[in-house]
């Protein structure tokens, strides 16, 4: 038997089938502001004092401006070798004029934080993220002031080891209150700076040695994007 629809039954089913498909547009809706969809945006700038290099030459660049007391760090993306990093960018020129007055040819790269999107399990833990990120830089500072300490002859090798071996355990500490598994990346980073802090601690502390590991820290910082988003 064929079952009729009455006198309108086509302009039925064309409401319900419109209603069906309403209802299916506020539900999707619904489920993605659901969804937790942040941004972090640290507004953190770093002046580098580098030294340009080439891809054959950068090992050679390194290890020169190494043993001359220079960081010696690599910033592959820039072609350049780190010698120091400043948190004022009058306080890098002031240092590349003399370099450059002792025949010594620097320039001053300025990096600064993108801002970035957080989803998901990154956007529900972007507080703790932030403060991350904010807590490694402080540790950069504290390298900064011990460095040029050092420099200054006004503290001593054990204020200096005493500085770095907080800094490691600060690490340390971050790394482990990191337990969600969307830090996985960075809890590694952290790790490999706590290595070099312990390398450091372990013998005569020199003030280009905090101050790679300053650099490196801040790199890790211009970098959460990589790790999180």
């Amino acid at each position: 038997m064929r079952i009729r629809f009455p006198y309108g039954g086509t302009v039925f089913c064309a409401a319900l089938f419109l209603f069906i498909l309403t209802l299916s547009f506020f539900v999707g809706i619904f489920a993605w502001n659901g969804r937790t969809y942040t941004t972090l945006e640290l507004k953190l700038t770093y002046h580098f004092l580098v030294r340009d290099c080439g891809v054959t030459t950068s090992g050679a660049v390194a290890g020169e401006s190494y043993l001359a007391g220079g960081a010696g760090y690599l910033i592959e993306k820039e072609n350049a070798v780190a010698l120091a990093c400043y948190y004022q960018k009058a306080d890098a020129e002031f240092v590349r004029g003399t370099m450059s007055e002792n025949g010594v040819l620097t320039r001053v790269l300025t990096l600064q934080t993108d801002r970035f999107a957080l989803e998901g399990d990154w956007g529900t833990e972007r507080a703790n993220i932030e403060a991350n990120a904010k807590t490694v830089d402080s540790l950069t500072r504290i390298l900064f002031e011990t460095a040029n300490g050092l420099d200054r002859v006004e503290i001593s090798q054990d204020a200096a080891r005493a500085a770095v071996s907080g800094v490691v355990s600060s690490l340390g500490g971050l790394s482990a209150g990191n337990a969600h598994s969307c830090y996985d990346l960075w809890n590694v980073e952290l790790l490999r700076a706590q290595r070099k802090g312990r390398e450091i601690a372990e013998g005569i502390v020199f003030a280009k040695d905090l101050r790679y590991l300053q650099i490196q820290l801040c790199m890790a910082v211009l970098h959460l994007a990589d790790y999180f988003a």
